[in-house]
């Protein structure tokens, strides 16, 4: 793992645990209609053109922010910004070395992690506004006395079409939001097209992560991939995977090794994270049909544990990559 990765990945594990947010935590693993609403912009409130303002309604009730804001700092949504073509002042350093914005961030400052060290090289960035996950409500009260402060929580959005609409409308960008789904939506189409007739209907696919020692089922939500394997892509998931997780809106489920056999399907698409080691001659695994027909895909953690629009982008095209490997080079 290079230098840049392993500091990438160090950092995404720190805000996972800072927040608590972890796949085994009970807030991922809530349905949508327990997950914080998308923040909504209600009112605008014309002063001067310098001044105008508008009120967003949060979770965390109303926050007048700037209409046009010009130094936002953000935490957790850099890639929505950049996307917009809005490039923020300041943003966490695991943000800034995904893979996915790499050529898009030079001049943003890094502010480090989502701790105490945070607010004074926040607070020197001189923002209009910040935008954050917001898991330490300490550390919000200090954002607050910096600038107007959206907190948007962990797990607010899983899919793209819902999330970039929600930062067009907060930031009035509305037809630049547009615009980026409108390509988003052609990708999307090609890489659909360029497996059409690989795969055999009714084959199923599963998403698997070994999360250190753990197991777990991924669906259709934030976790590694699933947005662009299942919505976007729309490989078929075994029916249990869809009654349990994506019929019932949970982006994830914890699993013993000896359940795996229930969840697996005709292919896997396999996580290794946090130190998970895989052994391939345990009984249970080895059992596997996918595993015995040689038919797991494994995923680079750097590129499947980001999960905002750039990142779902980008994997649409990767996992149709690797069918079009797979299949057309074995399977036809």
């Amino acid at each position: 793992m290079t230098g840049v990765k392993s500091k990438w990945w160090t950092g995404l594990m720190f805000l996972v645990l800072v927040i608590g947010i972890i796949g085994c935590s009970s807030q991922v693993e809530e349905t949508k209609k327990n997950k914080p609403s998308s923040p909504v912009a209600t009112e605008e409130q014309p002063a001067d053109s310098a001044a105008k303002t508008q009120v967003i309604s949060t979770v965390n009730g109303d926050v007048e922010i700037p209409a046009n804001p010009q130094r936002i700092v953000t935490q957790g949504y850099l890639a929505d910004f950049l996307a917009l073509g809005i490039k923020p002042v300041g943003a966490p350093d695991y943000e800034l070395e995904s893979p996915y914005v790499l050529d898009l961030v030079e001049g943003v400052a890094d502010i480090g992690r989502i701790d105490g060290g945070s607010v004074e090289k926040i607070l020197s960035l001189e923002p209009d506004l910040i935008v954050t996950v917001g898991g330490d409500e300490k550390l919000n009260e200090q954002y607050r006395k910096i600038a107007p402060t959206l907190i948007i929580p962990y797990g607010t959005y899983d899919n793209v079409h819902e999330e970039i609409t929600a930062f067009g409308e907060i930031l009035n960008k509305q037809k630049e939001a547009a615009d980026w789904l409108s390509q988003f939506e052609v990708k999307v189409k090609s890489a659909k097209d360029s497996i059409q007739g690989l795969v055999q209907e009714g084959t199923t696919f599963s998403n698997f992560s070994l999360f250190g020692k753990d197991w777990y089922i991924n669906g259709d939500g934030v976790n590694r991939g699933g947005q662009a394997i299942y919505q976007q892509l729309g490989l078929k998931a075994p029916d249990i995977v869809q009654k349990e997780l994506i019929d019932q809106d949970k982006d994830t489920v914890t699993v013993s090794e000896e359940k795996l056999a229930d969840y697996a399907g005709d292919y896997i698409f396999l996580d290794l994270s946090n130190g998970g080691s895989l052994d391939e001659t345990s009984p249970v695994w080895s059992s596997l049909d996918a595993v015995k027909n040689n038919r797991v895909f494994k995923l680079d953690g750097e590129r499947f544990w980001p999960y905002d629009p750039l990142a779902v982008e980008a994997q649409v095209q990767e996992i149709a990559n690797m069918i079009q490997e797979r299949f057309g080079q074995t399977e036809h």
